[in-house]
């Protein structure tokens, strides 16, 4: 959060209130492909947007009038063939990056942690030879896909695999499983932090690959290098089930108490 709210320009003291936002932005993202929404469920949504336009929009003309080196500048001063972004399209930019920028790669980090706690074995492996970061990071983006599924509309009839979709039907594409199949992975269900031939796809593919993935790979390797290099150990403080994400398009859990040991 505090990257993201640095790039985007948030003054430090309003961090908080920006978390507060981006944990209700995305509170029931996904949830109305498996049951309707509710009333009360869609007003907080329109309450959080009036909330974020309120002090983002002020905050955009202060950039406009002095502008700063941050992306909030940036936006405030972009061009699409000739026209400026207008408020709407601004604020939809920044709950964007605020939910992309945040609640992602805090999944990631959480995911990596856990993940490593559960496989001991490649916990000492990746301690012992911290090359093997990156592709430690690759394969909890695949193993345990923070984003487990992306919902897409289909722009004309179509098969696929012998099933039949017609026109502008939203089909939900599950990264999670795509990133467990057999017929791409040698031992999809193996968690190897030195695995080579990892061709994910956490971040989607082509015209919709996540801008952010270098961004993300680094504040998780970051996270990762310095809870090793600071540690000598760090356990779960208990083996209770841990609190989950309330959105089924993350795979995460909003807590993770650990008892950690100096290195």
């Amino acid at each position: 959060m505090v990257a993201i709210a640095e790039i985007i320009g948030v003054p430090a003291e309003d961090r908080e209130q920006f978390k507060h936002w981006s944990d209700q932005a995305v509170a029931t993202l996904g949830l109305a492909f498996f049951e309707p929404p509710t009333v009360e469920r869609m007003q907080r949504q329109l309450d959080v947007r009036g909330e974020m336009a309120r002090y983002f929009v002020p905050l955009a003309e202060k950039r406009r009038r002095e502008p700063k080196d941050d992306l909030l500048t940036g936006l405030v001063q972009a061009e699409h063939e000739g026209s400026k972004l207008d408020q709407e399209e601004m604020l939809a930019m920044l709950v964007l990056l605020l939910v992309a920028g945040n609640e992602t790669t805090t999944t990631l980090i959480g995911n990596a942690v856990l993940t490593l706690l559960e496989h001991p074995g490649e916990l000492k492996r990746l301690r012992d030879d911290p090359s093997l970061m990156a592709s430690a990071i690759d394969e909890v983006l695949r193993f345990e896909s923070p984003v487990q599924f992306d919902p897409r509309r289909a722009t004309r009839d179509t098969e696929l695999a012998g099933a039949k979709i017609a026109e502008n039907t939203l089909v939900l594409n599950w990264l999670g499983s795509a990133n467990r199949d057999e017929r791409v992975f040698e031992q999809p269900d193996v968690f190897d932090v030195a695995r080579q031939k990892n061709t994910h796809i956490a971040f989607g593919y082509g015209t919709h690959h996540c801008l952010g993935h270098n961004l993300a790979r680094l504040e998780a390797s970051v996270a990762l290098e310095v809870l090793l290099a600071r540690t000598s150990a760090f356990e779960r403080t208990d083996d209770g089930a841990l609190p989950l994400h309330p959105s089924p398009v993350f795979k995460a859990v909003t807590k993770l108490p650990l008892r950690l040991s100096p290195a």
